[in-house]
């Protein structure tokens, strides 16, 4: 009797086993394509997906199939795997113009009426400008991923440095107070660089003198340090007042000695020269981080322009569904199980808890005993930025914050975006103009920011070879989409 409750007990098991198994062969498999920061092995990558795979079952009726490329060449694998029904949701990249790009060619659903029908627990994860920062021409065709976004611009200075000369940091707030920092640095530290690009010979990332406007390369509005962003007449980088201003800075800097001589030729870190002492500071941007916390032995200044951002700064990494998806209802049904299941986000983005990572006495994640980013075979909790909604995962140990969901909102309701956010200019017919134009952004962009030429003397050169390429007559007909685009905004 015993060997015969024992038999039917191992058939039960195998029968229960077998049954969602079963199940799940009859259930849709959606793929989702996402890039990769980290090294993932196949098999951890498996293990994570049948996880995954067991929870939709259970609380979607669905399943997906993972499929990760690295970063250098997902755009062009997707592009490819979107002309078949093999791929249904994927990853893009807004800030080289790959929505406006996709939606010229058809290749992404429309998901407004879905949106729209959807539970108000998915229709409440987005702002207004994150919706926005996904549309085009009023349709919705993804959902942006969440984050902070937009940032500000500070001065990262030398800790030591600073210390010793007694320098109110957080006073910092403006181009003139650095300028004073600088030169009294300058006088009593003649032996290291007073001021450094941020990286190579890019005087700052943020471009805190100008705003792209309509995802180009082209085309762009003046800036406020701390003012309201409502100029709306689109001008050459070189002739905003706001790029003025900032290259006249610098020029003068460069030429009274307080910014490196062969800047232009720069190839190291700023921070990194900072840290070490090479150099006294850099400008830098931020955002909800500390930078203190990326870089030892340095102070951060007061905020010198406001946090601001633009279409690409909010909607840079996008997820939304082939037009060519077999099963664009059930890719729908996970692209929003994406934004709103923190059980289904984790599993996708940290692993298996207790083989990927595990959890602390404070609820805080963490890498198990004896794992590092080098050996964790799993590489989403290495690098989680590319995943849908970071701000379900639970809270990481080496975090600065204790709740980022709010930290987030708190941050992104500071942002401001100027008064051309949502506006896109269709450029697929422009191509050889777009080149040109880069050409002259290289030519001129980095020695006007380091302060190595002054703008007076190349501006007529400028505005002669913009005049050749046409570029006065693209602007025209951008101000007056910009200008009609407003008008309906009214």
């Amino acid at each position: 009797m015993k060997k015969f409750v024992a038999v039917l007990l191992c058939v039960l098991m195998m029968l229960s086993a077998m049954i969602p198994a079963a199940m799940a062969e009859d259930m849709v498999t959606v793929s989702l394509y996402i890039p990769t920061l980290a090294p993932y092995t196949e098999e951890a990558i498996q293990k994570v997906q049948a996880a995954i795979n067991e929870h939709l079952a259970e609380n979607y009726g669905i399943q997906t199939k993972l499929v990760y490329i690295e970063i250098g060449n997902f755009e062009q694998a997707a592009n490819l795997a979107m002309t078949t029904p093999e791929l249904d949701i994927t990853c893009y990249f807004t800030d080289g113009g790959q929505l406006a790009n996709y939606v010229r060619n058809g290749q992404l659903i429309d998901l407004t009426d879905r949106f729209e029908a959807a539970p108000d627990e998915v229709k409440s994860v987005f702002t207004e400008a994150e919706l926005k920062a996904s549309s085009m021409n009023g349709k919705l065709y993804g959902f942006v991923r969440k984050y902070q976004y937009g940032g500000y611009e500070t001065v990262v200075m030398n800790k030591d440095i600073v210390e010793e000369m007694g320098i109110d940091a957080a006073s910092i707030d403006s181009m003139d107070k650095l300028g004073e920092v600088l030169y009294q640095v300058h006088e009593a530290h003649p032996e290291i660089y007073t001021l450094v690009p941020q990286s190579s010979k890019d005087m700052t990332w943020i471009r805190p003198y100008i705003r792209s406007v309509g995802l180009t390369t082209f085309g762009f509005l003046n800036n406020a340090d701390h003012g309201e962003l409502t100029d709306t007449q689109i001008k050459s980088m070189f002739e905003t007042d706001s790029f003025r201003d900032f290259c006249a800075y610098t020029n003068k800097w460069y030429n009274d000695g307080l910014i490196m001589a062969d800047a232009i030729s720069n190839t190291r870190e700023g921070s990194d020269m900072v840290t070490a002492g090479a150099a006294f500071a850099t400008l830098h941007n931020a955002d909800i981080d500390p930078l203190e916390m990326f870089y030892p032995n340095t102070v951060t200044g007061g905020i010198i322009v406001d946090p601001m951002a633009n279409c690409a700064d909010i909607g840079n990494l996008q997820f939304g569904i082939s037009s060519n998806s077999a099963h664009p209802d059930e890719a729908f049904t996970l692209l929003c199980a994406l934004y709103t299941d923190a059980k289904l986000h984790t599993l996708l983005s940290f692993g298996i808890e207790g083989e990927h990572y595990v959890l602390n006495a404070d609820g805080k994640a963490e890498y198990p005993e004896g794992m590092t980013a080098e050996n964790e075979p799993y590489g989403g909790f290495t690098a989680s930025a590319t995943y849908p909604n970071y701000l379900l995962n639970p809270v990481r140990a080496t975090a600065t914050v204790d709740d980022y969901a709010a930290t987030v909102a708190e941050w992104d309701d500071s942002v401001r975006v100027p008064a051309a956010f949502g506006f896109f200019y269709d450029t697929s017919d422009k191509g050889d103009f777009v080149a040109a134009y880069k050409n002259i952004e290289e030519k001129y962009r980095d020695v006007l920011l380091t302060g190595t030429v002054a703008l007076d003397d190349v501006l007529p050169a400028i505005q002669s070879e913009l005049t050749a390429i046409g570029f006065y007559d693209v602007i025209a007909d951008m101000q007056a989409q910009l200008d009609a685009y407003l008008a309906e905004q009214a």
